[in-house]
């Protein structure tokens, strides 16, 4: 893993302050703007279990989480790698959703499947 210290310019500090928080934003978007839509189509003709919904949307950020390869393995001090914050911050999101915490995820549903 590289991390960034004080040998390095300031440029690279605040790109990596910047990827850390474009992480965040993908995160927390990933689950309405893509997770939900592909749920959606493949499972509206079906009258799944509200658990069984949240695993589908689960699976998709799962597979969406195959990206996180991509990210190079850079970090600040102190902070994870960039895969592994992704995979973190995912974690945390997929625990929202299997605990029925993720408002969208159940809002989703109810709609769907009254």
């Amino acid at each position: 893993m590289k991390t960034i210290g004080n040998a390095n310019p300031d440029g690279d500090v605040e790109a990596l302050n910047e990827t850390y928080q474009d992480i965040d934003r993908i995160i927390s978007d990933l689950v309405e703007c893509y997770a939900l839509p592909h749920t959606k189509m493949c499972m509206r003709w079906s009258k799944p279990t509200v658990e069984e919904y949240r695993e589908e949307v689960v699976g998709w950020l799962e597979d969406y989480s195959k990206s996180f390869r991509r990210l190079p393995e850079k970090s600040l001090p102190g902070r994870a790698a960039l895969p592994g914050y992704a995979r973190k911050r995912l974690d945390e999101e997929v625990a929202r959703i299997v605990g029925g915490r993720n408002d969208a995820v159940e809002s989703s549903y109810k709609h769907l499947f009254g």
